[in-house]
This record gives structure tokens, sequence and C-alpha cells, in this order.
């Protein structure tokens, strides 16, 4: 149960900035039959994984995954915990499926092309970065790809999130919450939600999946760069905010934040959105007097218009702080393992 074009534009209807509870609510009652059938395919594919050994891998693999279809933030989680893994000498590939190639060239814009193995065979991919002297493998999106084997299992639920759980069609999720419970950690990822959001987040996940340890953390924009990369100053003035990712509200307030004395308009395209010659012209001529600004996933495919340079600037977004509490301890197992073994 992969995220698809399908998933995408459910995925626009929960979390676009143009989708109205009207629309929710007409969508959502229309395609509860659609969602219960679904439900039992997902039920019927998980008990058939429960019944089988996964595929064993050449090397340590730790699994960042979700529940949605996107926008949880695994591409800033990935680059953390690998980061983090790396600090601690263990060289680590990122390993994905590549279903968007914005976030495969973000990979490698960030950690180097040595580092990003990507095909829909995931074991193949572990057994290249095997074979090119990494000692660790992170599984992009690897929560629904029961077939190999993990180490370390950690599934991200956003704070931002929409309650009640509807899976796809009806809804953004492609597993019901009760499937956190095959995870080995959860990470409560929050950009701008409220206090209560998260608090009611940690009591379904208590009630869901209680053996399950929950740890939060704040997902946090900055860092400017252009579209190159380089660092640059933060924008001066109104912006337009440019983005085709799976929850481009949270995008569009995170900038609202950070940019407190500037208003700021959304331009929010389907997540993994290809951009083509028109699109940039289009964004020129109504960004006026305006600053575009739009994410680092963005970036790797805008950086494809010479003509977007001088006014277009890159946003990044990070997690805060360390790995923490079980999370940590398995980690630096795990980190502790691949470092003897060499």
């Amino acid at each position: 149960m992969t995220s698809s074009g399908f998933g995408s534009r459910i995925s626009d209807l929960w979390f676009h900035e143009g989708a109205t509870s009207a629309a929710v609510t007409a969508a959502t009652t229309a395609l509860a039959p659609a969602e219960a059938a679904f439900r039992l395919a997902v039920a019927a594919r998980n008990a058939w994984h429960d019944r089988r050994n996964p595929e064993s891998a050449p090397l340590p693999v730790v699994s960042v995954g979700a529940l949605t279809v996107g926008g949880a933030g695994k591409t800033p989680v990935v680059r953390w915990l690998r980061e983090w893994l790396e600090g601690r000498g263990a060289r680590a590939a990122v390993v994905s499926r590549g279903y968007g190639d914005d976030e495969i060239a973000l990979y490698r814009r960030w950690l180097g092309p040595d580092a990003v193995f990507a095909g829909p065979y995931r074991v193949a991919g572990v057994r290249l970065a095997r074979a090119a002297g990494h000692r660790l493998a992170i599984l992009d999106d690897g929560f629904q790809h029961r077939r190999l084997a993990r180490d370390v299992d950690v599934l991200l639920v956003a704070a931002e999130d929409p309650m009640p759980v509807r899976l796809l069609p009806r809804g953004p999720y492609r597993e019901p919450l009760s499937s956190a419970r095959r995870a080995g950690h959860v990470l409560l990822t929050r950009r701008v939600a409220p206090t209560d959001a998260a608090q009611a987040w940690r009591q379904a996940l208590a009630r869901e999946a209680p053996d399950v340890p929950v740890a939060e953390v704040q997902m946090e924009m900055g860092r400017w760069t252009d579209l190159a990369g380089e660092p640059v100053a933060a924008p001066a003035g109104d912006v337009l905010a440019v983005c085709a990712v799976g929850r481009p509200r949270a995008f569009a307030s995170g900038l609202r934040r950070l940019l407190p004395d500037s208003a700021v308009e959304l331009v929010a395209f389907r997540d993994h959105h290809a951009y083509r010659p028109r699109d940039a012209t289009v964004l020129l001529a109504r960004r006026g007097s305006r600053a575009i600004v739009c994410t680092a996933k963005d970036a790797v495919k805008l950086a494809r218009f010479p003509q977007l340079f001088p006014h277009c600037t890159v946003v990044g977004l990070r997690v805060a702080g360390r790995p923490s509490g079980s999370l940590r301890e398995a980690l630096a197992r795990l980190a502790e393992s691949a470092c003897s073994s060499r």
C-alpha cells in the first residue's frame, strides 16, 4: 500500500489550502464504501505478511515510514537520523523506492550521490549500499514495505494529521492507527500544531499501541538558501509561497510564523508536481515585486529554470534536537554493532 497519484489527490483534498469543510464532508460520505473495501484489502495484506518471515537484509536496516500518504516529515527525519548515525561513525545509506524524483534529488544534494540508492526492489538497494561500503541502510517510506526485515522500525505521526483516521480513498491514511502496534518507535512530528493536538495524538496512540514508545520532535523552518543551495539572507517584505508538498497549509503557516511582518500568499501544487516552463512563467508574473519562497523539495525542481534564480529563496525544514529515549538507545546499539563489524 504505497503512495500513488490517486493517493496524492486524496492528500490534496485533506491537506490542500483549497479544501473546504463542505468538500471534505461530501467526499467522505460518498467514499465510505470504498474505504471499507480498502480497509479489508489492508487487513488481508497485513495478515499475509504476519504469516511470513521478511527477507533478511545484508545490512542493519532502520525503517522510517508513516500511516498517511504524505506530509509527515519523512525526508527531514531520514536526514536527521542519518546525520546522527554518521556522527556515531556508522556510514549510512538511504534506500528509497523513489516515488518522487524530487525526494531522490534532494537526498543526493544533501548526502551526495554515493549515499542514495533508489529502485522498486529495496533488498537490491541495500545490497548495492553494502557493496559501496555502507554499514547501515535507512529505508525511506518503509513502514508498508514489510517484505524487508528491519532492525529499527520508526513510524512517524504528524501532530497536524487529521482526525478521525479515515483510510484511502475516504481520507489520507494507508493503514488504521492500530497498525502502530507493529512499529518499534513512534515519532510524533510537530510543526505548527497546537499543544492540545499533539496531546490528542499521544492519547490516541496510547490507546491503540500502548506498548510502543512515543517521542515528540519539533520540525523547525529556517536556514535560507538560493535554488543552488547556497546560504542567503531571509527575504524582506511580502512573499509568494510556492510548494508541491503533502502539507501545504503547514508550510504557509510556518512561513507566517517565521516572517511575522510579511504577508504570505500560498500557491500549492499537487505533491511531487513536476514543474514545467509554463509554471515558472506564471509564478514570475504572479509574484509582482515579492520574493518567491519554496521548500527544499521544490528547489531541486525549480532550479531547472534560470529565470527564477534572482527571485526565489528556499527555506529549510529540519528536526530540532537529537534522538532521545528508547530510540536513541536502539540507534546507538545498531551503530556500535555496525562499526564493530568492519
